[in-house]
């Protein structure tokens, strides 16, 4: 009993023996003849360990729920900040084909120039 919170303990000290052997005999760890024959001190011994277990496993699925949460959030970070780093360099390389297309345009007007004014 000392593993739970007091109000846990009022509470289960509150509840009839039927519903404490009610309670013992879901927890199967317990038989059937030999819950008839377990006293009122047993049986909130029974039903305190089992809410204790219970209770530090779900904390336990909680913390790794948690832990596999933090992960994929992580993989998630990563594969966006790939993404990001990809993105930025298609945006370079089509700035650097914009330029160069611009100067080959340059170029061509210049050397259209060139010869439009030679022919005057």
């Amino acid at each position: 009993m000392d593993q739970l919170p007091t109000d846990q303990q009022e509470a289960l000290r509150k509840k009839n023996t039927e519903r404490l052997r009610l309670m013992a005999a879901r927890t199967g760890d317990v038989e059937d003849d030999e819950l008839e024959t377990m006293d009122r001190t047993a049986l909130l011994e029974v039903v305190a360990k089992d809410i204790a277990f219970r209770r530090g496993q779900a904390s336990r699925w909680k913390s790794g729920k948690s832990d596999q949460v933090r992960e994929m959030e992580l993989q998630l970070e990563l594969k966006r900040m790939e993404l990001e780093s990809k993105k930025i360099e298609k945006e370079a390389e089509l700035e650097n084909k914009r330029i160069e297309l611009q100067n080959e345009r340059g170029k061509g007007k210049t050397g259209a120039r060139a010869t439009v004014s030679r022919g005057r």
